[in-house]
């Protein structure tokens, strides 16, 4: 990912990034469609066939990179600017904005496949003894549905990456929280509905919870592509306000900031998948036995990044804020513009 953000100008870099990540996001659906293949011709007793084809896939990925990818000479990440990089409140902000979104894509890629079995098995058991072969049904039901999610999400990746180099990464991500706030809110009513019904999920109900996850993970994919491309547009904005560099250094110093958040993101953001993973298990361990917590506790966050993009790098303040003395603080319409 560093990489490329240093081989294209700034104008492609949410395409280049989107389209990049999305495509080592896209392993979360191959792997569950492999699986499925692998259970369909050699039955459930072979699991070890999947991490045979993945040695096929490493080993020529191994070949290609030895092979064909090239290093930056200019392009240098060292341990002392990932210190630095986060001396910058919009570090913390933008980490805080990849929780959202790739914590979303990731911790959901785990827990829709969970949530829909938890549903097809109340559903087949209608609060009845719970057997084998119920369990095992659920099971390869949900895991018919649940590599879709994935799926759409790495694929509209390099969409929100594109959509961002056009229109302006955080213009793009508010957009984005906006319509996950909409998704969240329609799971949260599905799941409200089903527990005031005091019933096994219903067709209907279970279809209101594949379109809603499905759209969460069109839009989280959307939202790690808008949110990625701010980041080199950020600390390039940032780097106009160094007047003590020239011209080429500013832009080894935008680079170098900006390779740094893009792996300091990614980690951070992953966390959230985490969070969402725990927040579900504790919903379901509460006294209403569903997943209708959480998704309250979803929505509270969603509104809660979608609030900071707005505050952040989307409206237009009146007064510039001051830069210090050091040059590494850049009034908020600068980042706005070009974020």
């Amino acid at each position: 990912m560093t990489n490329i953000n240093a081989f294209y100008p700034q104008r492609l870099k949410g395409w280049a990034l989107g389209l990049n990540a999305g495509g080592g996001n896209i392993g979360v659906a191959v792997i569950q469609i492999a699986g499925l293949l692998v259970i369909a011709a050699a039955g459930n007793r072979s699991p070890h066939w999947v991490c045979a084809i993945y040695l096929v896939l490493i080993a020529i990925a191994a070949v290609g990179a030895a092979l064909f990818m090239d290093n930056l000479t200019n392009q240098h990440t060292d341990v002392r600017s990932l210190v630095q990089v986060m001396a910058h409140r919009d570090s913390w902000l933008i980490a805080l904005l990849y929780i959202g979104t790739f914590g979303s894509f990731i911790g959901f890629s785990f827990a829709f496949g969970q949530v829909l079995q938890i549903n097809f098995l109340a559903e087949l058991s209608h609060g009845g003894p719970v057997t084998a072969a119920m369990t095992a049904n659920a099971s390869l039901h949900a895991a018919q549905v649940a590599f879709i999610g994935p799926l759409l999400g790495s694929l509209t990746r390099p969409i929100g990456g594109r959509l961002s180099d056009r229109f302006g990464g955080g213009e793009m991500t508010l957009y984005t929280f906006a319509a996950m706030i909409a998704a969240t809110g329609w799971l949260t009513v599905a799941s409200e509905l089903t527990d005031a019904s005091h019933r096994a999920p219903t067709g209907g109900s279970m279809a209101a919870y594949i379109v809603g996850f499905v759209a969460l993970f069109i839009l989280s994919g959307i939202g790690n592509g808008s949110v990625y491309k701010m980041i080199p547009s950020i600390f390039d904005a940032k780097s106009r306000s160094l007047d003590h560099l020239s011209p080429a250094e500013k832009a080894v110093w935008s680079r170098r900031m900006s390779g740094a958040l893009i792996g300091i993101a990614g980690a951070i953001g992953a966390l959230g998948g985490v969070g969402i993973n725990v927040v579900l298990r504790a919903s379901y361990l509460s006294a209403a036995k569903s997943a209708t917590m959480a998704f309250w506790v979803f929505l509270g966050f969603y509104v809660l990044c979608a609030a900071i993009t707005w505050v952040s790098y989307v409206r237009r303040p009146t007064r510039a804020s001051t830069p210090n003395a050091a040059g590494t603080e850049l009034a908020p319409e600068m980042v706005c513009s070009t974020a």
